[in-house]
This record gives structure tokens, sequence and C-alpha cells, in this order.
């Protein structure tokens, strides 16, 4: 029911299917009030885009003429809208009113009967203030009630909405998490109890609170954040993994006269200039909206905010597409203090972002701010540098200064390569805005493919590089001169060191000498690039030219998969898809048997079957979890199969 079509670390545009349509992620359901339809549901699908919308259940139940009419004709004629509808329990007005006239029985039975597409349990909302043993004593009711909503509709075509309670109490969130995750059933998976959160502008709690979740649900989806319907929030709960979400805000901001953007909330009393050219705004001032009638003037205003969450969403699919999420989600969250603080939570949690981060993407890191080196990916190689790199002679090192607007910046520094070169074998350090960056990789993402401003270094890292590595004899590059005190020597092989490290840091550590074990011959284009590297006239490495980063031939990978021991590098197939792998078809979740867990999106990958043979040579699209997770859905895109 459930297949990531594309994805940016956490981010993905998924789909999953209901009775009434398939639904593509990231989707916001607007709210419904079947007492009030300010946006009829139909004019929300045709001028919208509505793909799904919710409503609450428990509204309806209370109604004695809605009841009737939604157990008489359905609640998809009722409402006239054709899509998916989701319905809410009641839990939200339990929470505002203290009870509710219902119980979880009921409300399930009566959801499942006016044919909604997903029902939503009865569970037990937590508040921030609660203390720690009421929120245990919640969380369990809330499993409970959801371990009994399966064994009654687990088998059903409804889908079942399970949520995750807790608080703030993060190993709670996990461990809720974990509970509903090994239940049985389609479901779809909100996060609760996060709207006064979200009302307090507790943004850093809310991000724990989706991580956290995030972490004990594992790979399952859609992941519903409940209740968030701004969309200053919509892409940094994307980039954490939530696919869906829902609000009334859009209705109640037009209520109070707030106009809704993805950089906050204006109000229009507060508003002098409309910057807003949508056709609820287009071509009106705003005297024009102070003057309306009442009803007229909410109307437009909430058109106007529903406008705003599905472009946000559309901007966000946009960006996911591209690979440059990260860079939106800085723009947004810089443009509220409270949002900001969640880069500390960010940074503190980026090894688990980490886990589905891929190794490059298709566009460049843009720097945005002191946050932007904060990220996953260049956390990364950072620390490999700092930690795994291996200078590859005792010495001397040449530290160049470079300049941010000349990269590569070995094609800037030919001269000074090749002057070095001439005289003695040596190690070339480049201080660049990520830090200390051995000359060998400065092709590779994001080394190469990034734009910071120019001038700007970090010193300190270098310093900490040299300590590290005890470089004594470092000689900063400022012309010829600084070969005078170098005596002549061997000379050193720029290309050779580049495929060892870059080998060494895509692969795992030996992969470079046993990559270069042997006569080795480079094809090069017509600006001296290495395009391909030929080792004992097999061709075993292609450089891919966007990222620079290593494509596997059969004979490379042969080489890697006898130097590594299974299951390193390996993705692991059951007999009837390594069939199919070997002639050169992509690997499906439902066949593997096994992923190595150091395997990331976008990785190269060594498909074998359960012997250990190799079948096929792909680059991973899902991380091992979501592979071993999913049903349905591509693993590994395959790019050459290995007859027997």
């Amino acid at each position: 029911m459930f297949e990531v079509k594309h994805r940016d670390g956490l981010a993905r545009i998924c789909s999953f299917e209901t009775a009434h349509g398939t639904v593509e992620t990231p989707a916001v359901m607007p709210v419904i009030n079947p007492n009030k339809l300010v946006a009829p549901p139909k004019k929300l699908k045709e001028q919208f885009g509505a793909q799904i919308i919710i409503t609450n259940s428990y509204v309806i139940k209370q109604s004695e003429e809605l009841r009737e009419k939604a157990l008489k004709d359905g609640l998809h004629e009722m409402l006239d809208f054709d899509g998916p509808i989701m319905t809410d329990s009641g839990t939200f007005q339990a929470y505002v009113y203290g009870s509710v006239d219902t119980n979880p029985e009921e409300i399930l039975k009566f959801q499942k009967d006016i044919g909604s597409d997903i029902i939503t349990i009865l569970d037990r909302f937590t508040e921030p203030e609660d203390n720690k043993e009421l929120v245990e004593e919640k969380v369990r009711d809330t499993i409970q009630r959801a371990e009994d909503a399966v064994e009654e509709y687990g088998r059903s075509e409804t889908h079942l909405s399970l949520p995750i309670q807790g608080s703030i109490f993060t190993e709670l969130r996990k461990d809720a998490a974990e509970g509903i995750s090994k239940l049985d059933a389609k479901a779809v998976y909100p996060i609760g109890g996060v709207v006064p959160l979200m009302e307090d502008y507790r943004f850093k709690d809310l991000a724990e609170v989706i991580i956290a979740s995030k972490k004990g649900l594992g790979p399952k989806g859609p992941v519903h954040l409940f209740g968030a319907g701004h969309p200053m929030i919509f892409s940094l709960a994307v980039l954490l993994g939530c696919d869906m979400f829902d609000s009334s805000s859009y209705i109640k901001y037009a209520r109070r006269g707030d106009f809704m953007f993805p950089t906050g909330t204006r109000k229009l009393e507060h508003t002098y200039e409309i910057t807003c050219d949508c056709p609820s705004c287009n071509g009106r001032s705003v005297e024009d909206f102070r003057g309306m009638d009442e009803d007229e003037r909410t109307k437009l205003i909430a058109e106007h905010n529903l406008r705003q969450m599905f472009i946000e969403i559309r901007r966000i699919k946009q960006a996911i597409r591209d690979g440059s999420l990260w860079e939106l989600v800085e723009r947004r969250c810089r443009s509220h203090p409270q949002l900001y603080e969640v880069y500390e939570i960010l940074k503190k949690r980026w090894r688990f972002l980490e886990l589905y981060e891929p190794r490059s993407r298709k566009s460049a890191l843009m720097y945005t701010g002191r946050e932007t080196l904060d990220r996953p990916a260049v956390k990364r190689v950072q620390r490999w540098i700092m930690n795994e790199y291996q200078p590859h002679f005792d010495e001397p090192t040449f530290l160049f200064k470079v300049n941010e607007n000349e990269k590569p910046y070995n094609r800037h520094l030919m001269f000074e390569i090749s002057e070095i070169f001439k005289r003695t074998e040596a190690d070339l350090l480049l201080s660049t805005p990520i830090g200390p960056v051995p000359m060998e990789l400065d092709e590779i993402y994001p080394i190469a493919q990034s734009i910071f401003p120019r001038g700007m270094r970090d010193e300190e890292l270098v310093n900490e590089y040299l300590e590290k590595k005890g470089i004594d004899d470092l000689l900063v590059w400022d012309g010829i001169e600084s070969l005078s005190s170098v005596e002549n020597g061997s000379s050193g092989n720029l290309d050779v060191m580049r495929v060892k490290t870059v080998a060494n840091y895509q692969f795992g550590k030996g992969a470079g000498e046993v990559l270069t074990d042997g006569q080795l011959r480079f094809v090069k284009n017509r600006k001296g690039r290495v395009k391909n590297v030929i080792l004992d006239d097999e061709h075993i490495l292609s450089v891919r030219h966007y990222d620079g980063f290593f494509t596997l031939k059969t004979e490379g990978a042969e080489i890697l998969k006898d130097h590594f021991q299974a299951p390193y590098l390996r993705v692991k197939v059951d007999d009837d898809s390594a069939e199919f792998n070997r002639k050169g078809r992509n690997v499906f979740s439902k066949f593997v048997l096994n992923v190595d867990e150091d395997l990331r999106p976008g990785d190269e990958a060594l498909i074998v079957d359960k012997n250990d043979n190799m079948v096929a040579v792909g680059r991973m699209f899902l991380a091992k979890d979501e592979i071993l997770e999913y049903d349905t859905g591509m693993a590994v895109r395959v790019r050459e199969g290995i007859e027997k």
C-alpha cells in the first residue's frame, strides 16, 4: 500500500492506495467541518488539488441530522467528495472539553459504517504538562486500543489510523512507536498530541518528538503529523520523515483575519500592502479586505491560506526531486527565532539523519548560513577526513588556501601541482569552507559541488587536522619559492592518489589499495579529467561526472567482493530474484534477504545470491530498514547483470 517513489534523506515522495484512490505524499488534508462547509470538498479537489480530506466522525455522530445522512448515503456522498476521506475519532474534543460521549469500539464502528477510508482509534491525548506516570498510562491505553482495533479491523479494506502518543518524553514516544509498529495492519501512523507544542512555538520539542517517533516506527508509513497545518513547518517536518498534514488552521486563521505564508503569519490589522497575487488577493487592496462582509473576507482569506499550504507542498516535492530540501528548510527556519532553534536538534541528531542521507545529490550544496556546515552530508566527509583518511607520504604536506570560485581546485592549481610533483612525492591539503580537504578529494560531493561565500575557510579545523595527523613538516604554498626547501625525489601522481582515496571513502578502508593493485591506466576526456579506470586491461571503474564518485563495473565489483567479507557492500536476494537480476532487472524489496547496514541510499551495491555469488551490480534506492520492511517497490537499481 505504501511505496517510495523519490527521496532526499528521510524526506520522501510516496504513494499509498485507498478504496477511493491513490494519494501521493507529502500531502495536505484540509479539515472539513461537516456543519459548515466554508470551502466545499469538491472545490478543494478541483481548484486546490486536494487529494484527500479529513473530517471528524465524532462531530457527525453527535448530530442527528448528519449521523442519519452519513449512515444512509455514506460519507463521500454526504460531503460530495469522490477521493479518499480520513476521519478523526474525537480525541481532540476529549482534550479540549475533558471527555466525549462515545467509546473506542463505538466510534470505530461508526467510522467504518459511514465508509471512511482511514478510521482513527480513540487514543488518549498526551499533553506537554502531563507527568511521566500519566503519560505512561495514556500510552499503554492507546497501544491497547490500537491492538483491539487491529484485531477487529486489521484484515478489512479500511485503513487504520494508529496514533503515537508520549508527550515530550522522547523515550516514551519511541517506545510507543515501536509498540504501534509491531501491529500487522494497513495503517497510517499519526504523531499525536503535538498541537500544544505548535501553538506555543515549541519547535525544538516538536522536532525531538518527530525524531523519537521515527526511530521507534522505523520506515513504516505514511506518517501523519496530526494538527500541523501551517506551511512554515511543512518542510522541516518532511525533512524529518513526515508524509501527511492536516489542520483547520486555514479557516481558523481566516476568521481572525490572518494570512498564512511559508515564512509566517500576517494579520490584516497590521497589513498595509497586499503582497500576494493569488486569485483571492490579486487586484484587492487592504481597504477592500477591511471593508468586506465578514463571511466574504473569511472565505477569501481561507482560500488564500489553502493555496499557500498546497503551493508549499508542491515546492517541497520539487526540492525532494532536486535534492535541495535542506536549503529550503534552512531558509524556512530562519523565518522565526523559535524555528531557528531547531538547528540544535538537527545538529544533535545528525547520526540518525545520516542513516538515510545519500552520499551525493543532483544539485550543489548551497550555503545558507553557519548551520549548513552541520548537515549530515558535510559532517560525514569532515569526520572521515579527520578520523579515517591517512596521508600518502611521511612528508612534506603542502597547504593551499584556495579560492572558493575556482572549482574543482586542482584544475586551477595544475601548474603548482606539476611543479611539486616534479620534485617530490607530497600530500596536498586544501583549506576550504568545510575545513581541511586532501587535494585528491576535491572533485567529489559536496566539496566540488557546493557554493560558499568567497574567502570562507575553517582554519580551526585545519589546525586540528594537522595535530591529529601529526604533521609537522607543513609548507603553506605562497609561490614557487615554497619549493626551495624541497629536495628532488620521486614524483607523485594525483590520479593514482585520487583513485585510492575516493575508493576508500566511498567503499571502505582498503578498497583503494586493491583497486589499484596492478597495471593502472586512465581514460581521460579532453579536459584531462579521468573518465574510466583500467586495471590490468580490465575496465573496473567509471567516474561520475556530476559528483566525482565511482560507478562500479563488474570487474571492479568482483575485486571488492573478494576483498570484503560478507555482508559488507552486499544486498542478498533470494533465488527467484537472482535469476532476474542476472538479466539486468532491478531488485525489489520483497525478494531481499539481507542488506549491509553501512549501505546508504545512492551507494554502489553488490547484488549476491544466498551463496554469496554475485548476480548484479547496482545502486541503492532505499535504506536497509526500508528494504526489509516494504513488500513493494524497488530497492536497488541494477546497472549490470552478471550471467553465470
